[in-house]
């Protein structure tokens, strides 16, 4: 068998490899790579592992081992914190955030976005339904024009470093949203 020669095919074989085999250590994992050809560093493996969604988690066995975020009977070790959990990212690149009917459209530094999208994309969010990255701009597709103003305003809390978590809805006591259509100001 001839090994993968791109990082695409790479990260295919890696996904399948822990969907059907029990992999519980990156040593393994390499072992199991090396098996089919396939030399990889451990830095490599780490970033492959962060790119498809994988981390360790309780399998329905019970047993702890690597499992892909669409492996449905598993539950991770740490729960999903949804946007909670990119704090840092959305601090660091968020320029400003947008809402356009059901649209978040979101301005990065040049070359952010992609990054952006994906730490959106693995976040696990329920009112993020996808991602499309630009250079600088990352459009956000939630099912509602107020799931996109509550995103914005949700992720401008992120970036600025107030604000209420985001695993509480973030309503004013009208019960609606208190931030539609703001921007992140920049000094």
């Amino acid at each position: 068998m001839s090994a993968p020669q791109s990082m695409t095919a790479r990260r295919s074989q890696v996904r399948s490899l822990l969907v059907e085999e029990v992999v519980t250590s990156q040593d393994q994992l390499r072992t199991l790579l090396a098996d089919q050809g396939i030399d990889v560093t451990q830095a490599t493996l780490s970033r492959d592992l962060e790119a498809i969604g994988a981390a360790k988690g309780i399998a329905a066995d019970g047993s702890v081992r690597y499992l892909v975020s669409d492996t449905a009977q598993a539950t991770r070790l740490v729960p999903a914190a949804g946007l909670d959990s990119i704090a840092r990212v959305i601090n660091e690149v968020l320029v400003s955030a947008v809402a356009a009917e059901n649209l978040a459209v979101l301005r990065t530094p040049p070359g952010a976005a992609m990054y952006l999208a994906g730490t959106l994309d693995r976040a696990g969010a329920p009112q993020i339904i996808g991602t499309v990255a630009g250079d600088d701009t990352v459009l956000v597709v939630t099912s509602s024009a107020d799931e996109a103003a509550l995103l914005c305003g949700r992720l401008l809390d992120l970036a600025s470093g107030s604000g209420p978590g985001l695993t509480t809805p973030y309503r004013s006591e009208s019960g609606r949203s208190s931030r539609r259509g703001n921007q992140r100001r920049t000094s």
